[in-house]
């Protein structure tokens, strides 16, 4: 499955299954955590009306460090934390169909 986005504006394809060349999260904490720790967001792609799948460029440590994130051995930074998540809700809000 791929998402359209028309070439001319600027945007290209991004694939929403290739588990090979990104990863991908539903999980807002798990994506302020990545942010935070500089893992590339590639895009945002809504799900629902208030729900999103995160989608990050793949990178070998990634999964250490959400591993990291579940077992509590990351530490981030909590204005750099609470930033992000901000961030986060405000470009879910933002492509939300129904405001």
């Amino acid at each position: 499955m791929k998402k359209h986005i028309a070439e001319n504006e600027g945007y290209k394809y991004t694939s929403l299954d290739d588990y090979e060349n990104y990863y991908y999260s539903n999980d807002i904490d798990v994506t302020s955590v990545l942010m935070c720790k500089g893992y590339t967001l590639e895009d945002v792609v809504p799900i629902s009306n208030n729900k999103a799948t995160f989608v990050f460029k793949n990178h070998p440590a990634i999964t250490d460090a959400v591993d990291g994130f579940w077992s509590n051995r990351i530490e981030v930074h909590p204005l750099e934390f609470a930033n992000a998540r901000k961030n986060l809700k405000s470009r879910i809000f933002g492509i939300r169909k129904d405001y």
